[in-house]
């Protein structure tokens, strides 16, 4: 009982204790001064700061907008290219016409941004983005004063996602170009463009870092990544500082959810600007190409070889330059043409960026021996993922298929199908003469004489139990998504 007793004692005496702490510490806190506070003076001064800060931003856009344009894309999707053909009529002539009849195209119309450039006499040259131009029937253009303008495509490169347009007009409007390598994390920056179609949206930010790489495999990438809003429609419209110079093209947004999450991308105006004087000399950006596929060194492969720089060589494209020099699958390329090699996407635009028919001397490890091996570069193709997986030509067919790998399927934008991948196709053979579409390569054939082909034996097999008296009839997939009907005449067998 009086264990008891004395705890409760204890625990009224400690409660007094804590409460009577906790009232003197309010009153110590109560007795601090107050944080100093602004006068209405200096309140007023501050804001008159902050307006003046609002109203140069919201002059420097005035200035930039009347080069940022719209771009209104159309693309003609057609059932088929010859009124006549129809692949139901071809094998089933007894059925009426009228049952086979359908819609033979249809318009996508689509959305972008771009800057104005540069003004050649009344020709104004626009910058935006590849995905935006490239590969439509139809491209026109709106300034903010409200002119509309048909233009042309006067060049893309899909590798590093530019395209130039022309349109011809007079008293067109230019942004200045500044220079994206004296930009620095930190820095403002102010984006403009059409998100959603709401056009002349102006949006700030800061240059959150540089030399942003890896989202898509074999693009030239060195993004300046921004936190300033970028949109679907934003892309092709240009990133600016606070001198008013565009230092970006938008390009692209990281997010989980389809719209902006904080993280967009820019392609650096000095980058563009390359591409760009490339595309209007000659139509198309030429890059060195050496043949290999290659990856990091790994840490632990390079501490037990005491190297400290190289990649290594996962695999050599048959008959070109590297295969051609010696180079073998399995060896380290140490140097290329004199530069250490430290870094796979630096070596990349290393490579690219040498000269096409130029011999350079090339720095392997093999084993426990150094090779330098002379490689005469030739120029790139047009599809790197293709060109890696060249094989045997069917003869018959006049093309090379191969199974659709999950790497491939991404590359050539076949994610989920099923089907083989056209890595080959002859110039003058049947697959280029398909009707009423020839057959390209990075095209999905899935199904052969409407039989599924998921697999290069399930292709093989399809093709030899075919009926080709009238031709073989295949399903293809473009890389568009676009499906089709085609026939295929095969050669005698």
């Amino acid at each position: 009982m009086w264990r008891e007793r004395s705890s409760t004692l204890v625990a009224l005496l400690m409660g007094v204790v804590v409460g009577l702490g906790i009232s003197v510490s309010l009153d110590l806190v109560g007795s601090l001064p107050a944080a100093p506070r602004l006068t209405d003076a200096e309140v007023d001064k501050e804001l008159d700061a902050l307006e003046r800060q609002s109203q140069a931003l919201a002059a420097l856009a005035a200035r930039v907008k009347p080069a940022v344009v719209t771009i209104f894309t159309t693309k003609i999707v057609r059932m088929s290219e010859e009124p006549e053909f129809d692949p139901f009529h071809f094998f089933f002539p007894e059925l009426p016409r009228g049952f086979r009849e359908m819609p033979r195209e249809f318009r996508r119309p689509g959305q972008g941004s771009g800057v104005l450039v540069r003004v050649e006499g009344k020709k104004g040259i626009i910058l935006t983005n590849s995905h935006v131009a490239s590969g439509q029937d139809e491209l026109k253009v709106k300034l903010s004063d409200g002119r509309e303008f048909d233009a042309k495509l006067r060049g893309s490169d899909p590798k590093t996602d530019i395209a130039v347009l022309e349109i011809e007009g007079s008293n067109l409007p230019v942004a200045k170009l500044g220079n994206s390598e004296s930009v620095q994390p930190g820095e403002w920056c102010m984006a403009i463009g059409s998100p959603f179609g709401l056009e002349q949206t102006v949006t700030v930010g800061h240059i959150s870092a540089k030399g942003r790489r890896g989202f898509q495999r074999d693009k030239y990438e060195n993004y300046l990544q921004t936190d300033a809003a970028i949109n679907p429609g934003n892309s092709g419209g240009p990133l600016i500082n606070l001198k008013g110079e565009v230092i970006g093209i938008n390009t692209m947004i990281v997010t989980p959810s389809g719209v902006f999450a904080g993280v967009g991308l820019s392609i650096p105006i000095n980058m563009a600007k390359a591409v760009m004087e490339e595309l209007l000399e000659k139509g198309k950006v030429t890059r060195a190409w050496l043949g290999i596929v290659f990856s990091p060194l790994p840490k632990e492969a390079a501490d037990l070889l005491k190297l400290d720089h190289g990649v290594q060589v996962n695999q050599v494209v048959p008959g070109d330059p590297a295969d051609k020099a010696g180079i073998k699958e399995g060896d380290i390329l140490l140097e290329f043409d004199g530069q250490k090699v430290t870094d796979t996407e630096k070596f990349r635009e290393i490579v690219a960026k040498s000269k096409v028919g130029a011999t350079v001397p090339v720095k392997v490890q093999r084993g426990k021996e150094t090779l330098t091996l002379k490689v005469t570069l030739a120029e790139q193709p047009d599809d790197m993922a293709v060109a890696r997986t060249r094989g045997s030509l069917n003869r018959n067919l006049g093309l090379t298929v191969q199974d659709l790998t999950p790497e491939l399927a991404e590359q050539l934008d076949h994610k989920g199908e099923k089907g083989v991948v056209v890595t080959q196709v002859e110039r003058t053979g049947p697959a280029a003469a398909a009707k009423p579409t020839p057959i390209v390569e990075g095209d999905l054939i899935q199904e052969v004489a409407q039989q599924p082909t998921p697999t290069v034996a399930a292709f093989n097999a399809a093709v030899a139990r075919a009926d080709a008296s009238k031709g073989i009839l295949m399903l293809v997939r473009k890389r568009d998504g676009s499906k089709h009907f085609v026939v295929v005449k095969t050669r005698a067998r």
